[in-house]
């Protein structure tokens, strides 16, 4: 499955360095390869963000946000060893729809 993902890039202090985007091209529970949008190299610490394509009760758009480090790059697309990840509710569209009421 080919998801949208936007990665940002930090340095040891945690500062930001950079940001970009992609898409999914295989993820494990322990690994993701992706695409990029500049090449990266091997041993940066990333977040990515990936739209996860199921919503919550069927009306909230999540993501699914790993960090880890980059064990391989080539050109256009990187490996992350994933170290940490959770699932976050997206703070842009969220997709209201209104329960049924009850009648009574």
């Amino acid at each position: 499955m080919e998801l949208k993902v936007n990665y940002t890039v930090s340095d040891r202090r945690r500062a930001l360095v950079k940001t970009g985007s992609g898409r999914t091209i295989d993820m494990s529970s322990s690994g993701l390869s992706f695409t990029t949008d500049s090449p990266l190299i091997t041993g940066l610490r990333l977040t990515v963000c990936i739209d996860w394509p199921v919503l919550l009760d069927g009306a909230v758009r999540l993501q699914l946000v790993v960090s880890g480090a980059v064990v391989r790059a080539n050109g256009a697309a990187a490996v992350l060893r994933i170290r940490r990840h959770q699932f976050r509710t997206s703070r842009l569209g969220l997709n209201s729809v209104p329960r049924e009421r009850s009648a009574g």
